[in-house]
């Protein structure tokens, strides 16, 4: 099994998989990611440098490899924030896989950003899985940036229901740690 430590051999195992030279199991069989720093590293690159191409290939390690980690919960966060790349309902799936407390307020801050791309739908899917990531978190403060989320009459009534319906799916009773 070779271990994947350098970014343009990522590259190139992905344009293998897009090409169909590799499969994904054969790709999960013979390569593995341990190095945490490595992926947290190359995510602080393409934030610093804004490099969408690079973050679509982190993206598909991550998810690929399964490497969740709480090291990348403040940059991807960060990330969250900006409008030049195409991740952000990745960004709210992954934290919705953690299920962190610490992820709440920048789940929240994700739900209610008005990202210009995202207007034609009225960001729906990207709200309704910021919902169902704070259900899912099920704490206090979860159900208060949801309730937040119901009674924003600046929201769309699918939006307001999605919200609504993770309150009624949880009962709120873990802990706010972080």
């Amino acid at each position: 099994m070779e271990k994947i430590n350098d970014f343009n051999e990522a590259k190139n195992l992905l344009e293998k998989y897009l090409d169909k030279k590799i499969s994904v199991n054969k790709l999960k069989k013979n390569y593995f990611i341990d190095d945490i720093k490595f992926i947290k590293e190359e995510l602080e690159k393409a934030y610093l440098f804004k490099n969408k191409t690079k973050l679509d290939i982190l993206f598909w390690l991550i998810f690929t490899f399964d490497l969740y980690s709480e090291e990348f919960i403040n940059i991807l966060c960060k990330i969250s924030k900006e409008e030049w790349h195409e991740r952000h309902e990745d960004i709210a799936i992954y934290f919705m896989e953690m299920e962190l407390p610490s992820t709440v307020e920048c789940l929240y801050e994700l739900a209610t950003s008005n990202f210009e791309k995202y207007r034609w739908d009225d960001n729906f899917a990207l709200v309704r899985k910021c919902c169902f990531a704070l259900g899912d978190i099920n704490t206090p403060k979860a159900k208060e940036k949801l309730e937040l989320l119901a009674n924003n009459l600046n929201e769309t009534q699918d939006l307001r229901e999605s919200a609504k319906r993770e309150l009624n799916r949880r009962d709120f009773t873990n802990k706010d740690f972080e």
